[in-house]
């Protein structure tokens, strides 16, 4: 079995198809193959993926290769309702809210005043995608004005968070912590539907009052359309029983993940949470200039 990703190496989720395709490979006996197919908002991978028609070829990748993509590029060569088929939910990446420790900012109010009073003066970062939109929305539903600085190097943000070049970055736990462990920055709050099992005490955006802050950061796996019920279901079941092992639970919460229940039901719902939220935002930013 081949598995397709659609993250760089070395990223939290990289990480987690990693855990996920040695699980299952413990599983079946067999090796499953990790192909690395990064870029172009997941669209790279999941074309290589459509493309390969077979039946022993699965897709790792966000929920956002669904319902972000065909926003973002008006002719894609595959249709993601067609060509997709959800096997299962895996995680959702632990998404956070940190701020700079140059400004006197201890919450989500704190922040607004600030940024209010300074129109224009700082500047903020992000993971791709959903993280964008969502604080680029944030600021527009509060007249808020910040300058957006984009980056290729996904470890600049967090240098530049610590040294007060940037004062808001919201992007993944993993790609945060650097300046919040030095003492340089700290979390306002996860931006996700509950609570980061590695960060427990952290409370949630909708917990401190502010749901337009949140966004779900899913991952799941996908077959293609020639794959039997039947596997798809064996399949999901040999997931579902990895997202309840003790170790590959740690491991994956360690690199900063929510571990899901690992049901196809799971990634469907998920998915059609998102489209609704990405039809609202849509209608405050333009996502394909969301800053």
């Amino acid at each position: 079995m081949k598995l397709i990703v659609t993250f760089p190496a070395g990223s939290a989720n990289d990480a987690a198809a990693r855990i996920f395709a040695d699980g299952l490979s413990k599983k079946w006996g067999k090796p499953v193959v990790v192909e690395g197919r990064p870029g172009a908002e997941g669209t790279i991978g999941v074309g290589a993926f459509v493309a390969s028609q077979d039946d022993h070829t699965l897709l790792y990748t966000v929920a956002g290769s669904v319902t972000v993509a065909p926003l973002l590029i008006d002719h894609l060569n595959y249709d993601v309702d067609r060509d997709l088929v959800p096997i299962a939910a895996t995680t959702a990446i632990v998404l956070t809210l940190a701020v700079t420790n140059d400004l006197p900012i201890r919450s989500i109010p704190d922040l607004i005043d600030v940024v209010r009073s300074n129109p224009g003066k700082y500047a903020w970062a992000s993971g791709p995608s959903l993280p964008r939109y969502v604080f680029a929305a944030f600021l527009k539903r509060n007249d808020l004005a910040m300058n957006f600085v984009s980056y290729r190097d996904a470890s600049q943000p967090q240098a530049d968070l610590g040294e007060g070049r940037i004062q808001v970055l919201v992007t993944s736990l993993t790609a945060s912590s650097s300046p919040v462990e030095t003492g340089k920055a700290h979390f306002l709050a996860v931006i996700n539907p509950t609570r980061a099992a590695a960060l427990p005490e952290l409370r949630t955006a909708r917990e401190l009052g502010h749901p337009e802050l949140e966004i779900d950061g899913l991952a799941g796996i996908f077959a293609g359309t020639i794959m039997s019920k039947e596997l798809r279901d064996r399949i999901a079941a040999d997931v579902a029983a990895i997202c309840q092992d003790p170790d590959a639970r740690q491991k994956l919460e360690a690199a900063g993940h929510n571990v899901l229940g690992g049901t196809t039901d799971e990634l469907k719902t998920g998915i059609v949470k998102q489209r609704a939220w990405l039809i609202e935002v849509t209608r405050i930013i333009d996502v394909k200039n969301a800053q």
